[in-house]
């Protein structure tokens, strides 16, 4: 009986093994790789979402770490895991070249494409900020929550969102949300244009009608005298001015806020599980980069925008003055390192009597650096971020997705992030100079550890002479006293991606981070006929003097008269 139940077992594993190897991958076609969705049809104007924040903690918390658990497709895709394969069935909206695609998610800005310094510190819009040639009239204000604010229309007619820094933490959650802003546009999300801006008293007015809630909730005019009070209730910046970060409304109407899991019903063009898209789980690595520890859905929001003469959803982030171990309420050492109900830390703080200390209680934070939270590197490590609450999309991040994200945050070179950190305007050169070294140290942290996991070699390029391919961990720089080399074999293969043993060459070590397409290894594989082999498999691997990595496979279209034609997927 155990001698069948354990073949049964082997039997399923490896079963499992296989699907995971093979699953999402279509079959090879010779055709041009895409790199936009058609999310951008027309549809009605949906309903607006305005779900609790309350029951959404609940079920971040209990009910889907739950149905993780008990999910019978996960705990297939978990016993696979032990033999290697991944937790989860590979991301759904990623192209043939393991990338995702522009949508009205993302758009692949830095690392697909060269950015200057100037282009990331510029973030979305023109770089200008709300006029300030003109007061500002203030339509708006808001009273509630931790720190008070309100919302203005400067001389261009822009409107925007003014938020303070928490009591006692001038420019902390302003220039963190300023760096933030920054960082996710150039990476390749939906953000609004954020700035932090200095302003007198005698440069805001009230707005003719505006109005505001007293105590009971209805609405009465706003007054000067509601102006002063509210600035009243806040730090200034000197005897005559305030600081804050102003948020340009963003374009559209709003409908509310996106889920991390499942699909907008109402939203013909919302096609793919949001857990399911990679942009959301590779969000993970900038998330820990930037310790975005405060990612709950209403930090999102979906706009109704009409562009081209269609009207469609787009999906932004927002909100990100909790990050860079700055919080709307202070700062805590625990950011980013547990969730707010963390079962486990609460199990292994009972197990070991409390005599196991937890990392984040060793943090330490400068109090001389009072623009600046708990950002540090002594202990931060690149698989533990966690927000405060779980997130579905994180819950399905794989290593190729953590990989995806991490090789966009080494696209982030020191310039860049000088430039960046610069936008925040700090008052203290020390403070500004703490938060880009960290940024920098832990930058390199992430992206060595998913680069030892999925092998850097990436943007492959032929122009039928040759295949060249970058090495990220070389020009990143995340292998310092190293040297790299690769090696290849070639192999003509179906559109199964099946290759017969007899026809795929033996490994060939390479000179450069290229193929010749003419070399002996190449021009055997291409021995056996088009028609029945039509296309040209190259598996690469690269040493750093700890044996060969794992390997990347590119794949070629074969066109008539054994010549190479485009470059048609890549698997990791």
């Amino acid at each position: 009986m155990m001698k069948t139940l354990c073949t049964a077992y082997a039997a399923f594993a490896i079963i499992t093994i296989a699907a995971s190897a093979h699953a999402g991958k279509k079959p090879l076609r010779d055709a041009p790789i895409a790199w936009y969705e058609d999310d951008r049809q027309p549809i009605e104007l949906p309903a607006e979402r305005e779900p609790s924040i309350a029951w959404d903690y609940f079920e971040d918390s209990w009910g889907q770490p739950r149905e993780r658990l008990t999910n019978p497709v996960r705990i297939t895709w978990s016993i696979g895991r032990l033999f290697g394969g991944d937790k989860v069935p590979p991301a759904r909206n990623i192209n043939a070249l393991d990338e995702v695609p522009n949508s009205t998610w993302f758009t692949n800005r830095i690392g697909m494409y060269p950015m200057s310094p100037a282009d990331v510190a510029r973030g979305r819009g023109d770089g200008r900020g709300p006029d300030q040639s003109q007061k500002w009239e203030v339509v708006k204000a808001k009273t509630e929550g931790i720190t008070p604010g309100f919302n203005i229309r400067d001389g261009r007619g822009d409107v925007y969102v003014i938020k303070f820094d928490p009591p006692g933490y001038m420019n902390m959650t302003s220039a963190a949300g300023v760096i933030s802003n920054r960082i996710l546009h150039a990476f390749g999300y939906n953000v609004p244009e954020d700035f932090t801006v200095t302003f007198r008293r005698s440069d805001i007015v009230v707005a003719e009608g505006a109005t505001m809630k007293g105590p009971d909730d209805t609405k009465r005019p706003m007054t000067e005298r509601d102006i002063d009070e509210i600035l009243d209730s806040v730090d200034m910046l000197n005897d005559s001015e305030w600081l804050a970060i102003s948020s340009r409304y963003l374009s559209g109407r709003p409908v509310g806020p996106f889920s991390q899991r499942g699909r907008r019903k109402d939203d013909p063009n919302d096609r793919v599980n949001h857990e399911d898209r990679r942009e959301l789980r590779g969000l993970y690595a900038v998330a820990a980069w930037i310790n975005h520890f405060d990612l709950k859905q209403h930090n999102t929001l979906d706009m109704y925008v009409t562009r081209d003469g269609s009207s469609f959803i787009e999906h932004n982030l927002i909100d990100f003055a909790s990050t860079l171990g700055a919080g709307a309420s202070g700062v805590n050492r625990r950011y980013g390192y547990e969730y707010s109900f963390d079962p486990k830390a609460i199990l292994r703080r009972t197990f070991t009597l409390g005599m196991l200390e937890d990392r984040w209680r060793k943090r330490e934070r400068d109090a001389e650096l009072t623009e600046v939270g708990y950002f540090d590197s002594a202990y931060f490590e690149a698989n533990k971020f966690r927000p405060l609450q779980p997130q579905s999309d994180f819950a399905n991040t794989t290593d190729r997705d953590a990989y995806w994200g991490a090789k966009i945050v080494g696209a982030f070179r020191d310039e860049h992030i000088d430039a960046i950190v610069a936008q925040a305007r700090y008052r203290d050169p020390r403070a500004a100079e703490s938060v880009a070294t960290v940024l920098k140290k832990n930058r390199d942290i992430i992206v060595r550890y998913y680069f030892d996991r999925v092998t850097p070699i990436d943007y492959f390029l032929s122009d039928g002479r040759s295949v060249r391919f970058r090495d990220l961990g070389e020009e990143y720089g995340v292998y310092p006293g190293t040297t790299a080399r690769y090696r290849m074999r070639a192999a003509a293969t179906n559109e199964d991606r099946g290759v017969e043993k007899k026809t795929r060459s033996e490994w060939t070590n390479l000179d450069a981070p290229s193929v010749s397409l003419s070399s002996a290894a190449v021009t055997g594989a291409l021995s056996t006929p088009a028609a029945e082999r039509p296309f040209l498999s190259l598996e690469l691997q690269v040493d750093r003097g700890d044996g060969w990595s794992g390997s990347v496979v590119v794949y070629l279209a074969r066109e008539t008269g054994r010549a190479i034609g485009r470059i048609v997927a890549v698997d990791r």
